[in-house]
């Protein structure tokens, strides 16, 4: 009896230490939900993911009444500048002199703040070790998955706003499949308008570059037409619609499901392939997989492993025929 009560003293010290880096690190991830919609920065910012890397710079200004006025750039490779009023974003790209309108273009990074008691159902929250990024402080959180539908993710959060400055996409093999991270970095500041203003908005027009609207369609009616009648746990829809897209005959059907983390896209298309076969492919951490349902070419992809997205894919059929077998 005496060495049970030994053993307990000597194990609640670990439990409640576990406990406290529990809630530390779900402080933190709140934190960072938070940055996306209170801080402002500008700095510049590489990603890495399938054997490339890509620099940009960004700056985004938030209004403590609402709507956040955002520019991306990049600063190698194809030229792509990228401007977000609130949730409409027009994308501007010089090779090909095309302006691409969106309005359902709204970024929550890293962590939406309304799936975060989601989140923590299918990813254990793990403070890890203080860094430094850029010259500032940050506080590593690692988001570990509790089953094989999604990735590690890691994020080094500054300690006084929560902005991820550093993030990493791990595989279950512990192998890195993209990552970001901040270079050069300014917090907070007052709006400077000269920093979300367009570099080509005024050439666009004076040299009549082709403006694609396809995503502003009047035939975006929110049904789809399609359902995914078993998506895989911890997943939820955050968008549904038909649009019209160039060079596609018809609309294309389009739904967006997210875990509060990864997103996955899928697209609805008439008409089949001509082999029709089934193709998976990857680029660094996004799985893309394409088949035939009902003589629809549906393609699903998602900053998730190959399963998740062959699970959505399977899971997929026309609303009508869910309608039929309900009767």
């Amino acid at each position: 009896m005496k060495f049970c009560w030994m053993l307990v003293l000597i194990l609640l010290p670990g439990v409640a230490v576990a406990e406290e880096n529990s809630r530390e690190a779900l402080a933190m991830l709140e934190k960072m939900a938070e940055a996306s919609r209170k801080v402002n920065y500008s700095g510049t910012f590489m990603f890495q993911h399938g054997g490339q890397s890509e620099t940009s710079s960004i700056a985004p200004f938030v209004n403590p009444a609402g709507g956040v006025l955002e520019r991306l750039e990049t600063l190698d490779g194809p030229a792509r500048e990228v401007i977000r009023t609130n949730d409409q974003v027009t994308c501007y790209l010089p090779g090909s002199k095309v302006v691409l309108v969106d309005p359902r273009g709204s970024r929550q990074f890293p962590v939406r703040v309304e799936q975060i008691q989601e989140i923590v159902q299918h990813y254990r929250v793990v403070k890890g070790d203080m860094d430094r990024v850029a010259g500032h402080e940050c506080q590593w959180v690692a988001l570990l998955p509790r089953d094989a539908l999604r990735y590690t993710r890691r994020f080094c959060a500054e300690v006084g706003t929560g902005l991820p400055l550093r993030a990493r996409t791990l595989n279950e093999k512990n192998e890195i499949l993209e990552s970001f991270a901040f270079a050069t970095l300014t917090l907070g500041g007052s709006f400077r308008r000269e920093l979300v203003q367009s570099k080509y908005a005024l050439v666009s027009t004076k040299q009549n570059w082709r403006v694609d609207r396809s995503a502003l369609t009047a035939g975006d009616s929110g049904d789809s037409g399609w359902i995914v009648g078993n998506q895989p746990a911890g997943f939820r829809k955050l968008m549904e619609l038909r649009r019209s897209m160039v060079g596609k005959k018809g609309t294309v059907s389009h739904l967006v499901y997210s875990d509060g983390l990864a997103a996955v896209s899928i697209f609805i298309e008439p008409g089949a392939a001509p082999d029709g076969k089934q193709v998976l492919r990857h680029q660094g951490a996004v799985h893309i997989y394409s088949r035939v349902i009902s003589g629809h070419t549906v393609t699903v992809l998602g900053e998730t492993p190959a399963e998740t997205v062959m699970r959505f894919a399977r899971a997929l059929e026309p609303r009508t025929t869910t309608a039929v077998q309900q009767r």
